[in-house]
């Protein structure tokens, strides 16, 4: 009832807004302040809270907690390995190691606190890729002489990425639809949608190197988006060069935090060529931004190459089947039966109802890997279902603006990829986020694009109200999801206090 009165207070502050449009961005500044607070509330009251501000010396939470600052401090010790010898003398003398790891684990303290790393050749390497360390980590130990921590970045990026998602619908908007004919109420819900159901406050309660990773990825590869969008609406080819280059740079980086962002480099490449090719019909221009495009990928991918090699031995190598968990990936092949399944769930499971109505994410089982308690993303923002009306959009948006139309064509590509290839590793709800904040987006803009076609004022009224309706709706589902009785002992272990107190706050 708390939870359902809070969602009505935002509807009636988002009215209010309406009625006096004269000071509409007051209350979107409010809007944003509000999500901002609600973010630093997730990462400050769970999970490892003694752990999110920055610290003079490395603590590392036990497992998977601020792993990064060991790599840190090894690379300040000129090496790659990030765990001395001498405390891992048991794990070299296993041979079902990778098998088995699970078991030993749970036996020996040393060997839990390396959990999801990489064993390789007698070292410890970090599983996870270095761009966090060169972006944040080292740069913010260098200039302050502390340690950052997992969660406190995961906050920073979770901001950040929420203003890029704000910014990206915005300009989107503006390019196709006169945003001065939406009311200021759906403006200021839509800023709500996003960052309730983006799924970053699931990041947000559980901050580990997980977290850092996707967070350093999804905010890259907005951040080139935005870029992108430059680049598009520049006129002046040397600012375009500059753009290429520094859009081609964002995307290299989002490979050294998740390897399966290199699949929109080329995409991104093909499309910028493509465009400057129709432009100038020069082929001797296009060559030389096909080159300025072509290096920092050249310089960044050779950095990721050698970090592999001398890790593993391979270029193509990022640690994945060294490393050290409960799932046995050493000798598990990847299935496409597996990830149809994860996908059927990722899209459609549907969340049960525990016995104090509270919706509780349901057991997913039948995967190999990330079996955890998920509930699919149409019944957590059905909103989705605007994606039907990309066909007449895009075929608008191809006649009226071409620039909206190949960023919304890139952006289907990441919610498709993104979908496809997180479905293959499991049923993990922090995955969902590298496709929501797109899907969020683009559904709120196809919503502005339906409202904005419609002619009389009672059907703009009724739109109006569906989109009121489906705020309230979404934004119950997902702080449900968050704050169900089956995640506390989940998602915050040292501070299941905390999460039962808002669990009775919310819904008793």
């Amino acid at each position: 009832m708390t939870l359902l009165l809070i969602i009505v207070l935002l509807v009636v502050f988002s009215l209010v807004a309406n009625l006096i449009p004269k000071y509409g961005r007051p209350f979107i500044l409010v809007s944003i302040l509000l999500m901002f607070s609600f973010y630093f509330f997730l990462s400050r009251n769970f999970f490892n809270v003694e752990s999110f501000y920055p610290k003079s010396n490395i603590q590392v939470d036990v497992p998977l907690g601020n792993y990064y600052n060991l790599l840190l401090r090894s690379l300040k010790k000129h090496r790659l390995y990030i765990v001395d010898d001498e405390k891992i003398p048991s794990l070299k003398v296993i041979s079902d190691i990778y098998e088995n790891y699970k078991n030993y684990a749970l036996q020996d303290y040393n060997l839990f606190s390396l959990f999801d790393t990489s064993f390789y050749n007698g070292k410890i390497y970090l599983y996870f890729g270095i761009t966090p360390v060169l972006l944040f980590y080292l740069p913010f130990n260098l200039i302050t002489n502390l340690y950052l921590t997992d969660k406190c970045l995961v906050f920073l990026l979770s901001c950040f990425i929420f203003l890029l998602s704000l910014f990206l619908l915005k300009k989107i908007s503006e390019n196709i639809i006169n945003i001065k004919e939406i009311p200021s109420n759906i403006i200021i819900l839509s800023i709500f949608f996003i960052g309730f159901c983006n799924y970053s406050p699931f990041l947000l309660i559980k901050s580990n190197i997980y977290e850092v990773a996707i967070t350093t990825a999804v905010f890259l590869l907005l951040l080139s988006f935005i870029l992108f969008y430059y680049y598009l609406n520049t006129t002046n080819p040397k600012k375009q060069l500059i753009l290429d280059f520094c859009l081609a740079l964002t995307l290299c980086l989002t490979v050294g935090a998740r390897p399966h962002y290199v699949l929109f480099i080329p995409i991104i490449f093909f499309v910028v060529i493509g465009l400057k090719y129709k432009k100038t019909k020069n082929i001797r221009e296009v060559l030389y931004s096909s080159l300025i495009f072509l290096i920092p990928c050249l310089i960044y991918g050779t950095i990721v190459a050698l970090y592999n090699y001398f890790r593993f031995d391979s270029i193509f190598e990022f640690g994945w089947k060294y490393q050290l968990n409960d799932l046995g990936q050493y000798n598990c092949a990847l299935s496409i039966k597996d990830s149809l399944l994860a996908l059927k769930y990722n899209l459609f499971q549907f969340p049960g109802i525990d016995v104090n109505n509270i919706f509780s994410l349901v057991k997913a089982d039948g995967h190999r890997v990330g079996n955890e308690f998920v509930a699919g993303i149409i019944w957590a923002f059905p909103l989705l279902f605007m994606l039907f009306l990309i066909p007449k959009y895009l075929q608008e948006t191809f006649r009226k603006d071409k620039n909206a139309f190949y960023i919304t064509i890139i952006m289907l590509f990441v919610i498709i990829i993104n979908l496809v290839v997180t479905s293959f590793i499991g049923m993990v709800t922090r995955y969902f986020f590298e496709y929501m904040s797109f899907i969020i987006i683009l559904s709120i803009l196809l919503f502005y694009y339906l409202y904005y076609r419609e002619k009389t004022v009672s059907q703009k009224k009724l739109w109006n109200l569906f989109f009121v309706l489906m705020f309230v709706y979404s934004t119950f589902m997902n702080v449900s999801l968050l704050f169900c009785e089956n995640n506390s002992l989940f998602y915050a272990p040292t501070s299941n206090d905390n999460y039962v107190n808002i669990i009775n706050f919310l819904f008793k």
